[in-house]
């Protein structure tokens, strides 16, 4: 018996469903191979929150009139924080902090995945008591993954022989200090830190807000480019 030859012509709707098929799926492709760095820039001003729903008695860096607010809700075991304070905090610490335009406020927002960060935390608070805030928060970023490593330390005496220590260093009262650790005096301060961040609808680390009551806040959320940070700012200040 004779081959049958037979020719199959697509009709134009199954080409057309086929290539709508193929884009999707591109599309899908391209997604996949993007850096997921859980980056995102909310560019538009949250007029429904004011500056008194991100702070409350947080120890501010800066001048406290500076007409621009700068919170930012991190962890001290939060990598992407880390890098922020490595390479663009120095920044606008310099060009806006302490020229007078811009206050900033550290808060705690802490996830589940990282125990060392609440005592961490407590360090902050603990040297923030005594008026030494700033200087034990950079020794927190500057050793978490590095010279100290402290973030790998799951012993808990271990931990805090290494919070001693930076205590020593930036010169506390080392009674105190090691009072205010073992009471956990600031936990309830930090839990208000974490409370403030989910109303706020923070959801990862780091969120930045900037902006002030007349202009509303920015959200930004994610370690970004200077630049980003610098629009965000310069805006607002422009702005009035």
């Amino acid at each position: 018996m004779a081959n049958k030859k037979y020719n199959f012509k697509p009709n134009a709707f199954v080409v057309v469903i086929f290539v709508i098929i193929a884009l999707f799926a591109v599309v899908y492709l391209l997604n996949k191979s993007l850096p997921d760095n859980n980056l995102n820039l909310t560019t538009k001003s949250m007029t429904d929150r004011n500056t008194y729903s991100f702070i409350d008695d947080d120890t501010v860096m800066g001048n406290p009139k500076a007409p621009i607010l700068i919170v930012e809700f991190g962890d001290f075991m939060c990598k992407f924080c880390g890098e922020v304070h490595r390479e663009i905090e120095p920044l606008w610490r310099k060009e806006y902090i302490e020229t007078g335009k811009v206050r900033y406020v550290f808060r705690d927002f802490i996830s589940v995945d990282h125990p060392q960060a609440f005592p961490a935390a407590e360090a902050s608070e603990c040297a923030g008591a005594q008026g030494k805030q700033w200087q034990m928060y950079d020794m927190l970023f500057d050793n978490a993954y590095k010279n100290d490593t402290w973030a790998k330390i799951e012993d808990k005496e271990r931990l805090l022989n290494v919070f001693k220590k930076y205590g020593k260093e930036t010169w506390l009262n080392m009674e105190q200090f090691s009072s205010c650790m073992s009471n956990n005096y600031f936990g309830s301060e930090i839990q208000k830190d974490i409370n403030a961040g989910i109303v706020a609808g923070v959801s990862g680390t780091p969120t930045i807000f900037i902006g002030n009551d007349k202009t509303g806040f920015v959200k930004i959320v994610g370690s970004q480019p200077y630049a980003v940070y610098k629009q965000v700012i310069d805006e607002k200040l422009n702005a009035g």
